[in-house]
C-alpha cells in the first residue's frame, strides 16, 4: 500500500507522514520531498515569475524519480508527504502560456512512469492557521507567501481532487486545530485509513 499526504503549504503533511511512519514501524518506507534539492527555490520566492519554470520543473523531475524509483513491497506500505497532484496544482497557479504548454509537454513523457497512491489523504486549515504555521517554522523562502496565494492553491487542489480517479482512496482531514500527532490519533488514522481500503 501507499499512502500520499497532500494540502496546501503548512498543513502538516510531513509531519503527519513522520508520525504515521514511525508509528507503523521500521519496515515502513517514508518518502519526503526535496525542498533542499531544489536548487531555484530561493530564485523563485524572491522573482516568481522569472523563476517559477525551472523550479517547477526541477520540482517535477525530481519527485518523477522519487515516486518511480519506488517498488511498492506487500509487506510494508510506503508512505509519502507529496504527489505528483501537487506538480500540476503548481503548473497550474504559477505558469502560464509557452512556459506552461512547455512543462505539460514534459509532464506528459514522464506520465504513467511512477506508482501512484493507493490513499490519498488531504489535509486542509483555514488560510489564517496555515500563515501562522508558516511564520512559526521561520523558512526565509517562505516569508512572503500571501494568504491570497494559499486561498488559490487550496482551490486548486479542490479542482484536483474533485476529478481524482476511482482508482485512488481519498481521505479527507482538517488539521486547522491540531496535526494528530499522539499515538492514539495515529491508531485511528490507521484504522480509518485500514477499513476504508478495499480488500
Amino acid at each position: 500500500m501507499m499512502i500520499a499526504f497532500e494540502g496546501p503549504i503548512g498543513v502538516g503533511k510531513t509531519t503527519l507522514a513522520e508520525q504515521l511512519a514511525d508509528f507503523l514501524g521500521p519496515q515502513t518506507r517514508l518518502l519526503l520531498e526535496d525542498f533542499a534539492g531544489n536548487a531555484f527555490l530561493d530564485d523563485f520566492y524572491a522573482q516568481p515569475e522569472r523563476w517559477a519554470l525551472p523550479a517547477q520543473l526541477e520540482f517535477l523531475v525530481s519527485r518523477h524519480e522519487q515516486l518511480s524509483a519506488c517498488v511498492p513491497d506487500p509487506a510494508a506500505p510506503t508512505i509519502a508527504d507529496h504527489s505528483l497532484m501537487k506538480d500540476r496544482i503548481f503548473a497550474e497557479l504559477l505558469l502560464s502560456g509557452r512556459e506552461r504548454a512547455l512543462y505539460d509537454r514534459l509532464a506528459a513523457r514522464l506520465q504513467g512512469e511512477e506508482i501512484t497512491p493507493d490513499v490519498l489523504i488531504y489535509l486542509d486549515a483555514e488560510t489564517g492557521v496555515l500563515l501562522e504555521r508558516i511564520a512559526r517554522r521561520g523558512r526565509t523562502f517562505e516569508r512572503d507567501i500571501s494568504g491570497h496565494y494559499l486561498k488559490a492553491l487550496r482551490q486548486g487542489y479542490e479542482r484536483h481532487l474533485a476529478a481524482l480517479a476511482d482508482s485512488t482512496l481519498l481521505l479527507r482531514l482538517d488539521t486547522s486545530n491540531m496535526v494528530p500527532t499522539s499515538a492514539n490519533e495515529l491508531a485511528s488514522l490507521w484504522h480509518r485509513i485500514q477499513h476504508s481500503c478495499p480488500e
